[in-house]
């Protein structure tokens, strides 16, 4: 794979379960690497859990792997001149976050959003829907989301050459707290084995939503050259992958029973085989660039 990206840019964009595989990558990548000295930040920035951008270059084959936090990959900002009193911030969901033309001229472009797409973490924190000038106060979270993807695909369309750039939009990765939520006490703890049962029909709406808002676009004849990374369903049999208790580090012990981590993976593990995935992807497209 690092003969593949020589003298290329591969660029993760999203949450942090989008950080999650970057990290996976760093590190299936780098133990190919004999001088470790030779795989540096090239801002000398340590790897930290609120950083921003990141950007890992491999000397020997002149290529950088990246990461840039946009849990949205919509504008959140200020809300405009009069808007209500309870709104503190808004998702300017027709418009790309202000980093995206550091991504577009990407090698290959590896998109992800969902996580933070939900009632807790936009409008109960005082976070509403803006389009235009106006915020829509009564636009529910899903509406917000399905716009916000639009948006995306549009972007990809007027401002990506996809002649050069091969962009991926990995779907969402499921969480597995059991007895709660994230905030209220949910849990993955001494989950030892993947669930190797039946599975009942997947419902989740962020899944749904980019299939359908895609499904659209073909049906209105906009070529879009855009590829799923689906790892949607395979990680949902994984509820045995998580951090759970132990995502504060070694010298910090384990955290509360009521505080645990069911979304980020533990590395080794799930984010690999999404990589995996990645590479197979990557393969396809250069033998089918070869054919033509």
């Amino acid at each position: 794979m690092l003969e593949m990206l020589r003298n290329k840019r591969l660029v993760f964009v999203g949450d942090s379960i989008g950080r999650n595989q970057w990290e996976s990558l760093l590190c299936m990548l780098s133990s190919a690497i004999t001088n470790k000295t030779s795989v540096y930040e090239v801002n000398g920035s340590p790897i930290t859990k609120h950083t921003g951008f990141l950007a890992f270059k491999f000397d020997d084959f002149n290529c950088t792997v990246e990461y840039y936090r946009s849990p949205f990959l919509v504008v959140q900002g200020r809300p405009p001149p009069g808007a209500p009193e309870e709104v503190r911030m808004t998702l300017r969901v027709d418009h790309m976050d202000w980093t995206s033309h550091h991504w577009r001229d990407a090698d290959v472009l590896i998109l992800n959003a969902g996580h933070w797409w939900n009632y807790e973490k936009t409008v109960k924190m005082g976070c509403y829907f803006q389009i235009g000038k106006d915020v829509k106060m009564n636009m529910t979270t899903e509406d917000a989301f399905r716009k916000s993807v639009e948006t995306v695909i549009d972007w990809i369309a007027s401002e990506v050459n996809t002649n050069k750039t091969y962009v991926l939009f990995r779907t969402y990765a499921p969480v597995h707290f059991r007895g709660g939520d994230w905030n209220s006490g949910g849990g993955c703890h001494l989950e030892t084995l993947p669930d190797l049962g039946s599975l009942p029909v997947l419902s989740d709406i962020h899944f749904r939503t980019i299939f359908d808002v895609l499904s659209e676009h073909t049906s209105k004849s906009k070529v879009l050259k855009l590829e799923l990374l689906n790892v949607t369903q395979m990680s949902l049999r994984r509820k045995d992958g998580h951090a759970s208790i132990y995502y504060l580090g070694q010298d910090k012990g384990t955290a509360s029973m009521q505080r645990q981590d069911c979304s980020h993976w533990c590395l080794p593990g799930v984010p690999d085989s999404w990589n995996e995935i990645l590479y197979a992807l990557l393969l396809k497209r250069n033998t089918t660039e070869v054919s033509l």
